[in-house]
């Protein structure tokens, strides 16, 4: 019984339900340890029925399901654990992993690669044979690089990667952590392509526009035939909330193979001039797509 004992390890991480259905999870676990599966099955079931958000006993039960070939009742048990987003999330992919091959015995083999690929890109392992019967290629990582001038006085200050979006924010130390006179912000946005760069760039502004009757917005250059595509662009008098102040930002955007890169460098009116303006523009002259 290749599933019976499936995650067993992950339960400790769930909270405790109500004393009964708890009682009657634990028996179930009982019997089906010592291969008493039938009534391993009505166990959960009970417990089910007091607690109907009880995702581990739905999952245990799924498996027994699976296990004696009845793949709609263990599906339709999985699509409840997964409508309910369990945490951890290696719970999650387990039940996806567990419905994708449940629709594969039933030959719904659309669903079933939709489920596959949604746990493989959620970083979970599957196998090989999986993948290709779903025509899924990996799809290659991107970051987008840059250079800045006197490293030593630029931090990180933050960087996340959630919703297919990569963010990560740069601060001049120099003078202010906490209010920097020039920051900049690096996102990589997975699955975004084919992105019109001149609409990118009008959006950009039009957004800094309704904050600030004053955003002026110029071209610097751009080379929308080039494998990576790109335009780099001027938004003056911008209003930075977090600080209450204006700000002058240098745009770059670039479409890599698989993501869409938006970058700027952001700097206080009152600290910018045309020495800095170039010197922002070299930054983003520099730019560069690593595929890891």
């Amino acid at each position: 019984m290749k599933y019976k004992f499936l995650l067993i390890t992950l339960l400790s991480y769930f909270f405790t339900f109500g004393q009964t259905a708890t009682e009657y999870f634990e028996s179930g676990k009982s019997k089906q340890e010592k291969s008493d599966f039938e009534g391993a099955i009505k166990e959960y079931s009970r417990a089910i029925e007091i607690d109907p958000t009880f995702s581990e006993a739905y999952y245990l039960r799924a498996s027994l399901l699976y296990d004696d070939d009845k793949y709609t009742e263990a599906s339709e048990d999985l699509n409840k654990i997964i409508s309910l987003k369990p945490n951890p999330i290696e719970f999650y992919m387990e039940a996806l992993l567990l419905r994708a091959k449940s629709n594969l015995k039933v030959n719904n083999k659309e669903k079933a690669c939709k489920d596959f690929i949604e746990a493989r890109e959620l970083g979970k392992s599957v196998d090989e044979k999986y993948l290709q019967l779903c025509g899924y290629k990996e799809k290659k990582e991107e970051r987008i690089l840059v250079k800045v001038p006197d490293t030593e006085k630029w931090k990180i200050t933050e960087e996340s990667y959630k919703n297919n979006q990569h963010i990560t924010l740069v601060a001049n130390t120099f003078d202010s952590i906490k209010k920097p006179s020039e920051y900049l912000s690096l996102t990589s946005n997975m699955d975004i392509k084919n992105i019109d760069l001149i609409k990118a760039m009008d959006d950009s502004y039009k957004t800094a526009k309704s904050k600030s009757k004053d955003a002026e917005l110029s071209l610097i250059a751009k080379d929308l035939k080039a494998k990576e595509p790109w335009i780099m662009y001027l938004i003056q008098n911008v209003i930075n909330e977090e600080y209450n102040c204006k700000v002058s930002q240098v745009w770059y955007l670039t479409q890599g193979e698989n993501f869409f890169h938006s970058c700027f460098m952001s700097v206080r009116n009152d600290a910018f001039t045309d020495e800095k303006k170039e010197e922002m523009i070299k930054v983003f002259k520099t730019a560069k797509i690593i595929y890891p």
